[in-house]
Order: C-alpha cells, then sequence, then structure tokens
C-alpha cells in the first residue's frame, strides 16, 4: 500500500489521530480574508441559481426515467432549501440532485425507502469514521467517476438535446457550455440568462396576443329579454366587437392589437361595420409591462374621439394586469364613461346590450312618442326631441332602421270577445307573447288564461326551484331579477343567465313534465305571476282548445 500510495495509485493516508469534527476547530473569523469572500459573492450566487435551477429540471427528468408518475416540484424545492440551510449551517456542501448518479442508484436497485436510509447511514458513517479510509480509496476509481460524470453531462445537453429542442435552445446550450469551459461558470450562467432573456423576447413576440375576435353577432349574454328586444338587438349587436387578449403583453405584442384596432375605424371598415363598443377581455392575459399599459392610453383617446366606449372585462382591480391598466389611467372612474370595467365578458356584453336599448327605446320615444324607462339611462344621449330618426352617421342610421324594425306593430290590446275588466296579468302576457302573435285571436287566448295567474313576491336570495325538482308551475315576471344558476363540473354553483321582466320562465317544464335542470334565486325582490301545474292541468281537461293555443304562443 505504500507503494501504491507513494506512485499515485492511492489517495495518501492521512493522520489517524484526526477525529472527524476535526474541520470544525479550523474556523476563526479573526484569520478570514473577506475580500476573498467578497469576491467569491458572484460564484456563490450562481451556485445558489444553479441549486434553485435543477430542480424543476432534473426532478421531473428523473420522474421520467423511473416511471415516476406522480411528482411534487414544490414539495421537492422545500426540501432542497431545508436541507441547504441546514448544511449550510452546519458547514457541509449543498444539496444537489445528481441526476446520472441518482438514475445509476435507482437502476442498481435503490429506488426504495430502505435503500435511501441505507445509504444515508453508510453516509453518516463514513464521516463519523474519520478521514483515515481515504488513504484506501484508489486515485483512478475518483478520477473514472469525475471522467464519467462529465461525459455523461455532455451526453446530455449536447447529444441527448438534439431534435428534442428547438435550433435557438440548442444554440443556447452550446454557448453556456463553450463560456462554462472557456470563461468561467458564473459567465456561462450570465450569458445563458441573457440568450435565454433575447430569445424569449424574439419568440413571444411572434404569438399573437390576439386570440380572438368577433361581434356580438357571434356571441350574446346570457340575460333573457323580450322578443322586441331581442329583435332589435339582432340587428345592433354587430356594433359590438370583442377582442379576447392571451398571453404576456408587452411592446414586442401589443402593437399587433394596436394595429387590428386602428384597421377597424378606418373608413372603408368603418362604413361596412361601424362599432360602438370595443370589449377588451384580459381573462387570459397573465401580465402586462408599462409599454403595452402605455398602448392602452393611445387607444383609449382614439376610441374616445370616435364615441366608441372600451368596456374591459376579465381583469381583477387588485391584479397585475388591473393594477397596469389603473397606473396608466385605462379603468373606469367618474370623469370619463367612455371606459367602462366589467367582471366578466358576459357582464360586460349584458351593459353594452343595455346602452343599446337605450338607444332603442330613445329612437322608439322620437318616433312614437313613448317614454322612456328609467332602468335604461345608463350613459348621456340626447333628448328624445334631439334624435335625428333618419341617422347623420353609420351608427344612428343602423340604431334608427332595426328601431323601426323591432317596434311593436300598433293594435288594439282588447279582446274583441272581452266586455268587462281585463285580468291583472293581462298586460304582462300580451307584453311576453303578444309580440310574436299580435292577431285577435291570441289576444283571446291571452285573456282566457290571464285570470288564472296568481300575483307572487318573492324576497331578496330566495330560491324559486333548484335542479332536479319537480316543476310546480310557470311564471311571468312583472319586477326584479333572476338569476339562474348551473352545476359545474368542481360542484359549484355557476350563473349561467338573467331573467329579466317582462319574461316568462317554467313554461316548458310544466308542459313536458320534466324535472328542472337548474336553480333560479331572486336577484332582489322579485314580483311575478303564478299559473300552478295543478290549473294548468284543470285548464286542459276543462277547456283543450284554449289552453292548446296558449301553448302554441
Amino acid at each position: 500500500m505504500e507503494t501504491l500510495r507513494a506512485t499515485g495509485w492511492v489517495f495518501e493516508l492521512p493522520d489517524s489521530s484526526v477525529p472527524f469534527y476535526y474541520f470544525y476547530t479550523l474556523f476563526d473569523f479573526g484569520n478570514t480574508d473577506w475580500r476573498a469572500v467578497v469576491k467569491a459573492i458572484p460564484t456563490m450566487l450562481g451556485l445558489a441559481f444553479f441549486s434553485i435551477l435543477h430542480v424543476p429540471i432534473n426532478v421531473p427528468a428523473l420522474a421520467v426515467s423511473t416511471n415516476a408518475d406522480k411528482i411534487d416540484t414544490n414539495r421537492e424545492l422545500l426540501a432542497h432549501g431545508i436541507s441547504n440551510l441546514l448544511s449550510g449551517c452546519m458547514g457541509s456542501f449543498q444539496n444537489y440532485l445528481v441526476y446520472s448518479n441518482s438514475v445509476l442508484f435507482i437502476r442498481s436497485g435503490g429506488g426504495s425507502n430502505l435503500a435511501g436510509m441505507m445509504l444515508c447511514a453508510t453516509t453518516l458513517a463514513v464521516f463519523l469514521s474519520g478521514p483515515a479510509i481515504i488513504g484506501y480509496i484508489p486515485t483512478m476509481v475518483v478520477g473514472a467517476l469525475i471522467f464519467h460524470l462529465g461525459l455523461e453531462l455532455v451526453k446530455e445537453s449536447l447529444f441527448d438535446t438534439i431534435g428534442v429542442v428547438n435550433r435557438i435552445e440548442y444554440a443556447t446550450i452550446v454557448a453556456i457550455v463553450v463560456a462554462m469551459a472557456t470563461i468561467g461558470f458564473n459567465e456561462g450562467i450570465f450569458i445563458g440568462i441573457l440568450m435565454a432573456c433575447f430569445f424569449f423576447i424574439l419568440l413571444y413576440s411572434r404569438r399573437p396576443a390576439l386570440r380572438k375576435a368577433y361581434t356580438g353577432s357571434a356571441v350574446r349574454s346570457t340575460v333573457r329579454r323580450l322578443y322586441s328586444q331581442r329583435r332589435f338587438l339582432d340587428e345592433v349587436c354587430k356594433q359590438i366587437q370583442v377582442m379576447r387578449l392571451q398571453g404576456f403583453m408587452f411592446f414586442g405584442t401589443i402593437n399587433g392589437v394596436e394595429a387590428y384596432i386602428r384597421n377597424l375605424l378606418e373608413q372603408r371598415q368603418w362604413h361596412a361595420n361601424p362599432i360602438r363598443f370595443l370589449v377588451l377581455d384580459f381573462a387570459l392575459v397573465n401580465g402586462m409591462d408599462f409599454s403595452a399599459a402605455e398602448a392602452f392610453i393611445r387607444i383609449r383617446r382614439l376610441l374616445e374621439s370616435r364615441e366608441i366606449y372600451m368596456v374591459i372585462c376579465g381583469a381583477e382591480r387588485v391584479s397585475e394586469v388591473g393594477r397596469a391598466l389603473r397606473a396608466a389611467g385605462v379603468w373606469s372612474d367618474d370623469e370619463c364613461e367612455y371606459v367602462q370595467t366589467s367582471p366578466s365578458l358576459n357582464e360586460a356584453l349584458e351593459w353594452c346590450e343595455n346602452v343599446l336599448l337605450q338607444y332603442y327605446y330613445l329612437h322608439q320615444a322620437a318616433l312614437a312618442g313613448t317614454e322612456m324607462p328609467q332602468s335604461y339611462s345608463i350613459v348621456s344621449t340626447p333628448q328624445p326631441n334631439e334624435v335625428d330618426v333618419y341617422g347623420s352617421s353609420p351608427r344612428h342610421a343602423m340604431v334608427s332602421e332595426a328601431t323601426q324594425s323591432a317596434m311593436p306593430a300598433s293594435h288594439d290590446h282588447t279582446p274583441a270577445s272581452q266586455t268587462g275588466e281585463l285580468a291583472p296579468a293581462f298586460p304582462l302576457l300580451h307584453q311576453a307573447f303578444l309580440d310574436l302573435d299580435s292577431s285577435q285571436s291570441a289576444s283571446e287566448t291571452l285573456a282566457f288564461i290571464a285570470p288564472h295567474f296568481v300575483r307572487k313576491q318573492l324576497p331578496a336570495e330566495e330560491c324559486l326551484w333548484r335542479v332536479g325538482s319537480a316543476a310546480d308551475a310557470m311564471y311571468i315576471t312583472e319586477s326584479g331579477t333572476l338569476r339562474v344558476f348551473v352545476e359545474n363540473g368542481n360542484g359549484e354553483s355557476e350563473a349561467i343567465e338573467s331573467i329579466l321582466p317582462g319574461t316568462s320562465l317554467g313554461e316548458l317544464a310544466v308542459i313536458t313534465g320534466r324535472n328542472h335542470s337548474t336553480t333560479v334565486i331572486s336577484d332582489g325582490s322579485v314580483v311575478m305571476w303564478e299559473l300552478s301545474k295543478k290549473t294548468y292541468e284543470e285548464l286542459c281537461t276543462r277547456e283543450p282548445a284554449k289552453t292548446l293555443a296558449f301553448r302554441k304562443e
């Protein structure tokens, strides 16, 4: 052994009298060269960064190599952080998961908890036995292990990645390997970070921030409205332009969004499809920098000059996107009504439709002299006597034509056979159904069924029916709003529809005899008129012809 040690085949035998804790006695802050410590700070930071970065890379790769389907990267990061903290406090090395060594250990039968505990016990025994064991380790074994690890790392980084990563990523890997081999470890990490940032901007700017764009003709709110209102909205909902944005918005992606909006406002496009609302859906946007927020300032000014409402939805006030937009002044406030915010796309569309209906009733008042409903006084508009009913712009012309087309035909609401006073529910039934059929026979049918409706008041947050319950009545709403809910896959209730006054509900379940597929809850106090299923069945027996005529309505 002495000959082997003398010739360098085996490590020198340390002093056997040195205890395992000897290196702790060497710590002396008085002899510490703090300038050397300061110079080593970049290396420390590089090792810390590398230690954090290797976990989300090596752990999933090890799971794939060992056919492990369930991994918890967060748990692995916590375990590495705690172990490195304890190791640092004890003056030892950092914890690092060497992928090749771990694969070799597991494939050699060390995949169980027992093998891990045996490895831990052996390492502890070697540590407690002191450095004497080093004198019996061949130098070629250590050299071969280091050489094997080096070749394995070169193979994994330069050869195994061919065809797996794209050319830009592979160029970054080669640059990091060359820089670490020729310049230094920290310089290689720094160059890799710079190249990764540059290529991220280059690649991400090629991905469009505009996921999809469509008009209100393709998507509508889930509000149940009167037939005349639906007919009017069918004609003018093209004035609603929806843009669904996605990804991280910065100077490389916002230009495409701004160019698309400017194209919408070009003269030729404007006459073909004039818009009154631009709905920007940020639900799929995960971040925004200041340059993108500044671009929305320019977009806001451009839209306001054309009297177009910017409706922002899908962005919470306290979110990163919400904070960026508020810092840039692109948020709803009391100073400018041309910027509105809504929690969701459905509520944004509902607001746009309500404003269009405000113009509907405004033109109706100008044409027929009727009064405007107070519930549709949402934005600033001229008085009815100041409205240009013939349309001085493409938008006004479209609204005027749609209003004249959707206005209910003027006819006598009183049935010919009705000699006494009409039932209280008749006006509501007439409003809900007579837009569909304004004939005299339809009025007779509604006059027949109206006395059997009973007035009912529902307090706020009261459940009218629940999903799966049997249908026991049909209803006509007089005032207030009802919300329709369905259960999603997570067992939570989600609002899918709003029911406004003057509309009916529950009639299909009563007629078909099926259970309710939704849950209906009042949004505030609601007044409605109820026709019970028992009464309906009695009418079917007593007056089948008239009841059948009502079903056809």
